[in-house]
């Protein structure tokens, strides 16, 4: 019995993804994982997509929750190995979760060897628990394999002293010793100015930044070294979900999401505290499902990646459908 319902779902799937060939590409991209940790941020951006902000609620993805999570996917072989926490604000924990809500977090990663990102504001720079989360990136950093770890801070004009708080938190790293990390600083276009304001001000604190050229897999080039630190800098695209939808200079975003999600090399597969995880961020109708049950308990990783599938299949035949149609009213 058990050989003929197999022999029915191979069959269903191979012809959904003849028909449908998105399901195939969710089931076989490799994809990075990314836990928008919180959507509370102590800032208002008018480009966050996210509608982040100090009115929202004061609440974080459980940190069991998101080691069960990376301790599934470790089982499945198109898991990148590389890990995201992000927000709103992640570094906010450290005044409304604990102050071991971060080192949990980088202390999994750590122990399952896997690349990881940290994306922050840098607003924390100036605040009470600043050297304790410098101590804590210092001890994540040095313990596990050279620039494993990736710190990205937002260098955009949305920011409040951006540029001063960015340059803080680089001579901070720069001067502590094996910090050998990856710090990526995002603008978005026309903003390339603030790049080499940056620089200006690391280097005034006396901070060595000689430019160099590393050529890897994924082609990082045209960076600096600041000690142990390479400096990257990145260009982001600003679209109109959100706030951002406000602003004249915000993108249209992708639709249907997957259009562009198939040009990328990896996958997105992102959850956020409100038990909710898509594919991709930001861009484009939403492909998802959620990982909270009704009961509040985390779903099982294996269904949730069947629910991307589907939806992602679902959202396909949703756009033919719309695209038949405008071409009728034409």
């Amino acid at each position: 019995m058990r050989n003929i319902y197999e022999k029915i779902v191979f069959a269903y799937t191979d012809l959904a993804d003849k028909l449908l060939p998105v399901g195939r590409l969710v089931r076989r991209n490799p994809y990075v994982m990314i836990f928008k940790t919180t959507n509370y941020c102590g800032y208002k951006c008018a480009h966050c997509c996210e509608n982040s902000g100090p009115d929202q609620a004061k609440s974080f993805i459980p940190p069991f929750v998101i080691k069960k999570y990376i301790r599934d996917a470790l089982a499945d072989p198109t898991f990148s190995r590389s890990v995201v926490f992000t927000g709103g604000e992640i570094m906010s924990a450290y005044d409304l979760f604990g102050v071991y809500y971060v080192p949990y977090l980088l202390g999994t990663c750590r122990e399952y060897k896997l690349s990881t990102d940290i994306k922050t504001n840098a607003a924390w720079v100036n605040g009470a628990h600043a050297q304790t989360i410098f101590n804590d990136l210092h001890h994540a950093i040095t313990n596990t394999k050279p620039y494993s770890i990736q710190v990205s801070l937002s260098l955009d004009k949305y920011h409040p002293d951006s540029i001063k708080n960015n340059a803080a938190i680089i001579k901070k790293l720069a001067k502590l010793p094996n910090a050998r990390a990856m710090v990526n600083v995002s603008y978005f276009d026309g903003d390339e100015k603030r790049y080499d304001e940056l620089l200006k001000h690391v280097v005034r604190d006396g901070v060595d930044v000689s430019p160099c050229m590393i050529l890897s897999n994924n082609q990082l080039s045209d960076i600096d070294m600041a000690g142990d630190l390479i400096l990257k800098k990145s260009v982001g695209k600003l679209f109109d979900g959100g706030r951002a939808k406000n602003l004249p200079n915000a993108g249209k975003t992708a639709f249907p999401q997957f259009k562009f999600m198939s040009s990328d090399f990896y996958t997105l597969m992102a959850f956020d505290s409100f038990g909710r995880v898509a594919l991709g961020e930001n861009s484009g109708r939403k492909i998802g499902t959620h990982w909270r049950k009704s009961n509040g308990c985390p779903r099982d990783f294996w269904e949730i990646r069947d629910k991307l599938v589907s939806s992602a299949q679902y959202e396909e035949l949703r756009a033919r459908i719309l695209h038949n149609w405008k071409l009728k009213q034409k």
